[in-house]
This record gives C-alpha cells, structure tokens and sequence, in this order.
C-alpha cells in the first residue's frame, strides 16, 4: 500500500511528465489544430500538476519532481524521432504512447493507493480520466 503522500508525489511527477512531453514535441506541429489540443492538454496537466503540489504543501509534505536524466532521455529520444517524422500524425502516436504508459502507471497505483482519501483518490482518478480523454483526442490526428 501506498499513502496520500507517495500517490500524490506520483500524481505530480506523471502531470509533470505529461508537460515535458507536449512541450518536447509542441514546437514541431504542423497545424493550428493540433497545436490548439497540444496546448489545452498542457494546461491541464499544469492544473493536475498544482492540485497535487498544493495537497502535498497541505499536509507538510515535500514535492518531489521527475528525474532530471529521465527527462533528458526522453527530450532526447522526442527530438531524435521527430528529425525523421514530425508530422502531425506521427506526433498524435507519440502522444499516445506516452499517455498508455501514464494510464498504466496511475492504474497501478490506484491499485496499490486503495482510495483512503477522497481527494486524492479525486485527483488521480482526474489525472486517468485525462490521459484517456487525451488519448481518444489524438486518435483524430492518425
């Protein structure tokens, strides 16, 4: 079991994942319509992101952030992929990708978090419901 401690440093960590990773391919879209859902699933990350940094500061605890090597690799890898297809399409598959392992990732810890306190539990179970809204979202760019 995990407590309102870790699942909420989690929660802020794949929020902040999530903003790394639009903001590693945002500046190679194609069209004002992908730009436009890029920049709305940010700024939903960002709230997800502050909720559980504010709940975190509420209970006394400390945030944490993702691993500066792990977000290095993945800046590198969006920027490798990108130089040999960085259409819109090929974007909208990264996006998914990324988003299947955050909704895998969340998953297992609502499994392992078992919902002890109701703001939490809200919260991550926002943080799901936004990966896969994301992920039918960029079914449309295929």
């Amino acid at each position: 079991m995990i407590n309102d401690k870790q699942m909420l440093q989690f929660i802020m960590k794949n929020a902040e994942m999530g903003c790394r990773g639009i903001n590693d391919v945002k500046h190679y879209s194609n069209t004002a319509e992908i730009s436009k859902a890029l920049r709305a699933q940010n700024e939903e990350y960002g709230n997800i992101y502050h909720n559980a940094f504010s709940m975190l500061r509420n209970i006394g605890a400390k945030s944490s952030h993702v691993n500066p090597f792990v977000a290095s690799m993945a800046k590198a890898k969006a920027r490798h992929d990108l130089r040999g297809d960085s259409s819109d399409s090929y974007i909208a598959e990264m996006m998914i990708q990324g988003n299947v392992m955050g909704v895998r990732k969340i998953a297992q810890h609502i499994r392992q978090y078992g919902g002890s306190n109701k703001s939490v539990m809200g919260l991550a179970d926002k943080l799901m419901s936004t990966q896969q809204a994301n992920i039918e979202e960029m079914k449309s760019f295929l």
